[in-house]
């Protein structure tokens, strides 16, 4: 009887504890997919998308290529917490404003990064990761 109650305290524990730590575990991923920071590139464009939410935060904004053609650009920031302590807040950027990114861009030609610096035209810098040199969203 005491084996059964041990047994039960125990799994009841693991129930409890696990879903507490699988986002933290599910949150961090590599950055292989993407180049180098030597390879920083400027983007301008149209914000179509801002997602504020875990585990990162994510602009999409809307390109003009070559060719005059809008490409969806999607750029992946740091934490929320991380954004926050930047001064970067859910209202920092809006669908429609135009911005600048200085982004390291997915390998393979994807229109996806990791987001460096969001520029407004005026100047305004929305938020610098490369003065601290923050490697990992």
């Amino acid at each position: 009887m005491r084996t059964q109650r041990v047994l039960a305290a125990a799994v009841f524990a693991l129930v409890m504890i696990c879903p507490m730590f699988s986002p933290v575990v599910s949150a961090h991923h590599s950055r292989a997919g993407y180049d180098s920071n030597d390879k920083e590139t400027m983007l301008k464009g149209v914000v179509t998308e801002y997602k504020w939410r875990n585990p990162h935060v994510f602009i999409v904004w809307g390109v003009k290529d070559n060719n005059g053609k809008v490409v969806q650009w999607t750029g992946e920031l740091s934490s929320l917490t991380t954004m926050l302590s930047e001064g970067m807040t859910r209202d920092s950027v809006k669908v429609g404003d135009e911005i600048i990114v200085t982004a390291i861009p997915a390998k393979g030609g994807l229109p996806q990064s990791l987001i460096r610096k969001v520029v407004k035209p005026d100047g305004s810098i929305v938020v610098d990761m490369t003065r601290r040199n923050i490697r990992e969203p």
